[in-house]
């Protein structure tokens, strides 16, 4: 209600070009918020994450094993 600044939907979302030097809060680390919140530290924005529950994060290599087949 008081908050001054923009609040909007993810479906709403469309590029962080207009946030670049503004705060913003990403609420949730689903796929959408995820992406959104790379999005607008790509571009600029001093990007914060607020989540409910601990989220585990890894980095995943692929190795070729044989022509078009992908061993994790």
């Amino acid at each position: 209600e008081n908050f001054p600044g923009d609040v909007i939907h993810s479906s709403s979302y469309k590029s962080g070009k207009s946030y670049s030097g503004k705060n913003v809060l990403v609420v949730g680390s689903g796929n959408s918020g995820m992406e959104i919140a790379y999005d607008l530290a790509t571009h600029g924005a001093n990007t914060s994450i607020v989540i409910r529950s601990p989220v585990c994060t890894r980095t995943i290599y692929f190795h070729w094993v044989h022509e078009r087949k992908f061993l994790v």
